[in-house]
């Protein structure tokens, strides 16, 4: 004969209630606690359904009891799972402080607004489905994020035993919108430079003068091909203006932690984007006069630095750039720093060759600088046109 089938990890049988002596009620039950083992748990009170009620207040204490992530079950709350999840990506010592950061302001604001008032196993493909469209409808960049992030949580539960399977890997796969990128024109830089020369200097403006540091990020960016964070980190010895030509080391990146504020990371986005770049003249030009006011004892000093010597926020460098692209008339076309890059890696592809951007970007490999960087080149050489003229020769 079959025993009698074993409880499921923080589950409970039937509840037995007897009266033990004159107004003295004991109420009991075997619960299956977070290591296996099944245990008695018992309550006693003045009356019958006292004893009940005090013997699931223990149950419910046994359930928040231990490692939250050992006690979650598949009929916990999801926002137990997601915060068991967070605590173990923050004890995570190969993630970076930033990526935490982030995952941890994606799950707030994108995922625990749909999923906060279901269990574990009420997140099914069908409603994981109706959250990625609804996400998808404000934009495919937050419905892939959302996607990433829930995945994520699944997949940890998947390895605590929770749920047999990630219900996200049958979701539909989200096709990515064509986007080719997109350079800047000439007549868009140099209007972008105009204004960034003439950015608050004019009399009778309201505020401080401007100091010339976006201007001179903007001549660095555009001559560089960096991210904005790159360029920010520069310090004094990164550069080496005795060189032939000058040159540049990307050995940094700042980066905005909650809490700690912007500080210099001693590596750029990622490791591999370490890298030594030679510069035009008109950025080695902008170097001289940043150096001219560092002193040059002070090799760590950074290039670009706020009044009272700490690293500029890239947040309000972009606030200014959003200002100069006003006064520039070209706001509203999704110019961003980040476009300075992309039309770097366009014209060093078009003249060097992909590898060659690629290596400017420091980007292991040609595909993400020919996906998301460098703008097609449509334009065919004009050799195809001589051969093809073999098809109709003169008639004679």
């Amino acid at each position: 004969m079959a025993g009698r089938p074993r409880l499921p990890i923080s589950t409970f049988g039937a509840i037995t209630t007897t009266q033990v002596s004159l107004g003295v009620f004991r109420a009991v039950t075997r619960f299956r606690d977070w290591d296996g083992q099944t245990r008695k748990v018992t309550a006693t009170s003045s009356s019958r359904n006292a004893a009940q009620a005090a013997l699931k207040a223990d149950l419910a204490a046994r359930l928040h009891a231990g490692d939250v992530g050992d006690s979650l079950h598949a009929g916990s709350p999801f926002p137990l799972l997601a915060a068991a999840w967070m605590e173990d990506v923050m004890n995570d010592v190969d993630r970076s402080q930033g990526t935490k950061d982030t995952y941890q302001r994606q799950l707030r604001l994108l995922v625990l607004p749909f999923f906060e008032n279901f269990t574990v196993r009420e997140v099914t493909v069908g409603r994981i489905e109706l959250f990625l469209k609804k996400q998808r409808e404000t934009s495919y960049t937050r419905a892939k994020h959302s996607r990433t992030i829930l995945g994520m949580i699944l997949a940890f539960a998947v390895r605590r035993g929770i749920i047999p399977r990630n219900p996200i890997k049958e979701a539909s796969r989200m096709k990515k919108p064509s986007h080719a990128p997109k350079a800047l024109t000439t007549e868009q830089i140099a209007a972008i430079r105009l204004a960034a020369r003439e950015w608050r200097t004019g009399e009778g403006r309201m505020g401080p003068r401007s100091d010339g540091q976006v201007r001179d990020i903007i001549e660095v960016m555009l001559g560089t091909a960096t991210r904005i964070g790159e360029a920010l980190a520069l310090r004094q010895c990164d550069v080496d203006m005795d060189a032939d030509p000058p040159r540049v080391n990307i050995s940094g990146t700042l980066v905005v932690h909650n809490g700690a504020g912007v500080h210099r990371q001693a590596h750029p986005k990622t490791h591999e984007s370490n890298r030594v770049i030679a510069v035009p003249q008109f950025v080695a030009d902008v170097i001289r006069q940043r150096l001219a006011l560092l002193d040059p004892e002070d090799s760590e000093h950074l290039l670009f630095f706020s009044r009272v010597g700490t690293p500029l926020a890239p947040y309000n460098v972009r606030r200014s750039f959003r200002g100069i692209l006003l006064n520039a008339g070209l706001e509203g076309l999704e110019i961003t720093p980040h476009s300075f890059r992309r039309t770097g890696a366009t014209l060093l592809a078009k003249e060097l060759g992909i590898q060659a951007a690629a290596d400017m970007l420091g980007h292991t490999s040609t595909s993400t600088t020919k996906a998301h960087y460098a703008e097609p080149d449509r334009t065919v050489k004009s050799g195809p046109a001589d051969v093809l003229q073999q098809l109709a020769p003169p008639v004679k």
